[in-house]
């Protein structure tokens, strides 16, 4: 486990506490990391408001944990149960949908005549299931480092997805659209990330990026499953905007999404950037998000 002493976004050390979590994380049990309850710390940066959690899991850590996640579950059901049942959602309770409606609304999906769409950390395929719906002459791409959410991905879906972790120039080729659906919290390197992307992205292209929110902390208690050991950050639009532009990356559109299962994500779409922005800090912006925790009724139970 790696501490925290210093901000990824801006380099400070001064942090501002937020909560403890104890809780018994299955994830540090998937891995040997725990046997038991054990006690994480989040805490927002006073220079820019970037949000972390410490201790961390190591980079190896990492690998093993996502290479193991759910490899032998699909919530009590076979894994073609587990994709039938999420597919045949309606509209108005499937979170895929809503995730396709935006990127037709946000002008995400230009290209008449199809395209080709990477969604990394594509899980069991339904979100690209989803797109193709609504898309069929697309052609779809998939990464996921759990093998047999990738094997039923690609089998449902007839597409290439790969069961390894993501890389730039995977497929040789770029695309016109590239999705990370709650994948960027759990990245060590997020700007690397988003670079290695957006090498990946036609000049023409867009990248959607969804991460959660730290309204969270107003709406979910310490000791949610959203604040262990996986995600090692928390977003606003701001410190999501600055990881963007630093990766070269110019967000064209933000929004705020309250999901059917009450958690609050962030949503940006991103394009090639003209010119390099350099980051100007809102060193205020820090009160702004410890605000969020100290309205929630849940606060005290920390």
């Amino acid at each position: 486990m790696i501490e925290v002493d210093r901000c990824y976004c801006c380099q400070s050390s001064a942090f501002e506490f937020l909560f403890e979590q104890t809780a018994d994380d299955p994830y540090l049990h998937l891995i040997g990391k725990a046997e038991g309850p054990s006690a994480s710390k989040w805490m927002v940066c006073r220079g820019c408001g970037f949000v972390s959690q410490t201790p961390q899991l190591g980079p190896g850590d990492m690998d093993g944990l996502y290479r193991d996640y759910r490899l032998n579950e699909f919530r009590g059901e076979t894994p073609d149960a587990y994709f039938d049942r999420i597919s045949s959602y309606p509209p108005e309770e499937s979170e895929n949908f809503k995730k396709v409606e935006w990127l037709n609304k946000a002008g995400a999906v230009g290209a008449a005549d199809g395209g080709k769409i990477l969604d990394i950390g594509c899980g069991g395929g339904l979100l690209l299931h989803s797109f193709l719906r609504r898309h069929p002459d697309w052609i779809a791409h998939g990464v996921e480092p759990t093998p047999n959410f990738a094997e039923l991905a690609g089998r449902r879906l007839k597409s290439d997805v790969r069961s390894c972790s993501y890389e730039a120039g995977l497929f040789g080729h770029q695309f016109d659209l590239i999705s990370m659906v709650q994948v960027l919290e759990h990245v060590a390197d997020p700007v690397e990330f988003l670079r290695q992307a957006k090498s990946d992205l036609s000049a023409d292209g867009y990248l959607y990026v969804e991460v959660p929110d730290v309204h969270d902390f107003c709406d979910l208690a310490p000791t949610h499953d959203r604040f262990m050991a996986p995600h090692l950050w928390y977003f606003s639009e701001q410190s999501l905007g600055h990881l963007c532009r630093r990766a070269g990356l110019a967000p064209v559109r933000f929004d705020r999404e309250f999901t059917v299962r009450n958690r609050n994500n962030l949503q940006a779409l991103c394009r090639h950037a003209d010119t390099k922005v350099e980051p100007a800090w809102d060193t205020n912006h820090w009160q702004d998000v410890k605000s969020l925790f100290e309205l929630n009724e849940h606060a005290g139970a920390s």
